[in-house]
């Protein structure tokens, strides 16, 4: 049975079909007479997955656009997605799985290759799994969220059992149904991506692997490792195998989450790079929008800074797209203040109270949910700037801060060695961070999940030796004394061994070998640093002993690699 098309090369055809004719004619169509589109689950160059619904009856349908010839060539083989999800809906039924009932499947072809194919399925009111552990788990206790996913993992577990398996088993793709039953709410879930469905009498386990992983890498980002855990367990047994079987298990889904991302990682970063080039080509460069022009959220931007007139200029230029610039400044005797002027940044002159409380502060003056939290001889490189554009765009509420690859500039060379990718959480939601650590060792503390990005932070370090060195000795003072504060005990192999661990970390471990002279030297300060810290310790332990503590100046902020 067929019904004519308005493009007269291109004849749908109904090749499976629980409505009739004129009802699936007015779905497929541009602009359906009958029905409403209530929402948009999916909208990309290949696949649209779209909610419609009357006053009778709500479906979805999914439309495949066979526009490259690997997907033309895939259906000429397999069959259009649109009849293997079909088959997928049969294959769950013929199982006592739950599945949104098939309607209808409907191809349009040109020249005997499928051009589009549409499937079109009951609607239901369930929620996906992402959004449903998202809006419930935080209520939980700790009880009803392995409950939850004890549940989830015998659904897993079973669908394995049945020799299923999907290619794409994720978060997003399963729905889930409450169903309160006397002891409490029970959970069906209802698996809605059925294309990339398939049986095999023996499933192996490098496909049940791919499954657990798909999971981990949607799901797992929003549960505890603890609660990942208890997930596989559930799903292994009883009878749970031997604990040598199971740490190889442990291992190779490690092993296998890892190379899934580093996998997105590098398609991400094409991605961002294909933007780049775009918008370098463009005959605009602004940047209040998001790169495709859709509109981002707000982010600000929150920089210490002392007498800083040599760095602070490259760091606003860098960041001077952000909707809100926040310096607070030690009360610079240089130009800083005048600098920061004339790029309409909010300053605050505040006497310097250390680097937590600093930070601290800062943060506090912010006014947007993102933050961007720099120092004043950093730079945010391009790159990266298109990616926390990206970011922005998405506003993934599954995602609280990202961590970002510092780069060193020092020497008159960038170190890719050494003190590279040195990661830090720069960017993130301002309600889910606090600051901790110690001074001058600062960091954000998340209450939250994180990703990583890919471009780098630009860190403009010590203009020269003398530098580096005035440096190391301020800090060195700074942390001997955090040590004190702690009570940290003198030891002598804190004086022996870091110093010699710290070398060999930096010079064969972390690359500098590689690097000459100059990596020799990098190396070399990096231990002096850490001897001079723990000397400084072992003089003020001796001088307390003696009752003559040590006098010490006033700290000003400085910066070092290492934090």
């Amino acid at each position: 049975m067929s019904v004519t098309s308005s493009v007269s090369t291109t004849v749908p055809a109904i090749i499976h079909s629980h409505l009739d004719a004129a009802r699936i004619t007015d779905l497929i169509s541009s602009q359906p007479i009958h029905w409403q589109c209530t929402r948009i689950f999916k909208q990309d160059a290949g696949t649209a997955v779209t909610r419609m619904s009357d006053s009778t009856q709500s479906v979805v349908v999914k439309r495949h656009q066979l526009t490259h010839w690997r997907r033309r060539a895939d259906a000429l083989i397999h069959g259009s997605p649109a009849r293997r999800a079909w088959r997928g809906a049969q294959l769950l039924q013929a199982r006592g799985f739950p599945v949104p009932q098939p309607l209808a499947v409907v191809e349009k072809r040109k020249a005997g290759l499928v051009q589009e194919s549409v499937y079109i399925s009951q609607a239901l009111p369930h929620p996906p799994l992402s959004d449903y552990w998202r809006e419930s788990a935080p209520h939980w206790s700790v009880a009803q969220r392995r409950f939850f996913l004890h549940e989830l993992a015998l659904f897993v577990r079973s669908f394995h059992a049945a020799g299923l398996y999907s290619g794409d088993l994720r978060d997003a793709n399963l729905l889930v149904e409450e169903c309160e039953v006397q002891h409490g709410p029970r959970w069906l879930f209802c698996l809605v991506d059925l294309d990339r469905l398939k049986h095999h009498p023996s499933l192996t386990l490098r496909r049940r692997i791919k499954n657990l992983v798909q999971l981990d890498r949607t799901l797992g980002r929003r549960a505890r490792q603890t609660e990942r855990l208890f997930f596989l367990y559930t799903y292994l047994g009883p009878p749970l195998p031997s604990s040598k079987q199971r740490r190889s298990l442990l291992k190779t889904l490690l092993s296998v989450r890892r190379r899934k991302d580093r996998e997105y990682a590098k398609r991400k970063r094409r991605r961002v790079l294909s933007i780049a080039s775009v918008q370098t080509s463009g005959a605009s460069h602004t940047l209040n929008l998001s790169p495709d022009g859709v509109p981002r959220r707000p982010i600000s931007c929150c920089i210490v800074c002392f007498n800083e007139e040599q760095a602070i200029r490259r760091c606003l230029e860098s960041v001077k797209w952000c909707d809100e610039i926040i310096v607070v400044d030690s009360f610079s005797t240089d130009k800083t203040v005048e600098i920061c002027q004339e790029y309409s940044a909010r300053i605050i002159q505040r006497a310097w109270p250390g680097y937590v409380e600093q930070k601290r502060f800062a943060l506090s003056q912010a006014g947007h949910e993102w933050i961007l939290n720099i120092d004043a001889d950093e730079e945010v490189s391009p790159l990266l700037q298109n990616e926390i554009q990206a970011v922005l765009q998405q506003d993934d509420p599954a995602v609280d801060g990202f961590y970002i690859p510092r780069l060193v500039h020092y020497l008159g060379r960038w170190w890719w060695h050494g003190w590279y990718p040195s990661y830090r959480l720069r960017l993130f939601r301002k309600h889910k961070v606090r600051w901790g650590g110690v001074d001058p060792h600062e960091k954000v503390l998340l209450h939250g999940c994180s990703e990583r990005l890919s471009g780098n932070l630009h860190h403009y370090t010590y203009t020269d030796i003398s530098d580096h060195l005035r440096t190391v000795n301020s800090l060195t003072d700074i942390s001997s004394r955090e040590l004190i504060l702690r009570k940290r005990q003198r030891h002598l192999s804190d004086i022996l061994l870091r110093p010699l661990w710290r070398f060999l970390s930096f010079y064969f471990l972390r690359g500098c070998i590689r690097d000459g002279l100059p990596g020799l030297f990098v190396a070399t300060t990096s231990a002096f640093y850490v001897f001079l810290k723990y000397a400084k310790l072992w003089e003020q332990v001796s001088d307390s002993a003696q009752g003559s503590p040590r006098n010490t100046s006033h700290d000003t902020p400085v910066t070092d690699p290492a934090r």
